[in-house]
């Protein structure tokens, strides 16, 4: 008996990510946390990417990897969400929402439900889903000015000194996949790639 408890408590610390560990010890029992569950079981990218490759346009393509990885995150979450399901009736977490994208899925739980989670065999891991503001209160997001001052993101980055070393970027191709940019900016306007008809925009707004 000792043995089985220390072994699942070890299982519990390897699921839960430590810096939802952290949130946990401060928060009362009966406190909500927004939490990110990452299934174990994940679609082969690869394999995605050939049966896709059979599709004659970009369109197709797309249809057929959403409806995929829609269908594959409900197939694999099915258990969970009815244990979620329970759970949320005794008010331990909120309505989920799916990331069928990474087979994952977003919600509200307490300490109960978080460790009651983490002795699945299904779940990859349980991290803390922290909340970020980027625009201070109070403020509203502006335009670029026309200007070439060094932006403070960009310092924090040590991209000036990297600037001085004499690496500039000069021919090198940069994809944004997260927030994009203001393609419009003095310092990108002239240095984007033409993505013809198929990508208009310099690119594709997922």
């Amino acid at each position: 008996f000792p043995y089985t408890t220390l072994f699942r408590s070890s299982i519990a610390q390897a699921v839960i990510d430590p810096l939802l560990s952290e949130e946990m010890d401060r928060r009362n029992d009966d406190e909500q946390i927004r939490v990110i569950v990452i299934m174990k079981s994940q679609y082969n990218r690869t394999q995605l990417n050939r049966s896709a490759d059979y599709y004659a346009t970009r369109a197709e393509r797309r249809a057929y990897v959403v409806s995929e990885l829609k269908a594959f995150a409900e197939a694999s979450q099915f258990d969970l969400r009815r244990t979620l399901d329970e759970m949320q009736r005794n008010g331990l977490t909120t309505e989920p929402t799916i990331l069928w994208m990474a087979n994952a899925m977003s919600f509200e739980a307490n300490k109960t439900a978080i460790q009651a989670l983490s002795q699945r065999n299904d779940i990859e891991i349980i991290g803390y889903a922290i909340e970020r503001n980027w625009i201070p209160d109070g403020e509203e997001a502006r335009p670029a000015a026309a200007t070439r001052e060094i932006t403070p993101n960009v310092l924090q980055v040590n991209a000036n000194q990297v600037w001085d070393l004499g690496y500039t970027g000069e021919g090198v191709i940069v994809a944004v996949v997260d927030t994009g940019v203001n393609y419009n900016h003095l310092d990108v306007a002239d240095h984007l790639w033409d993505g013809g008809e198929e990508f208009p925009h310099y690119g594709y707004d997922i």
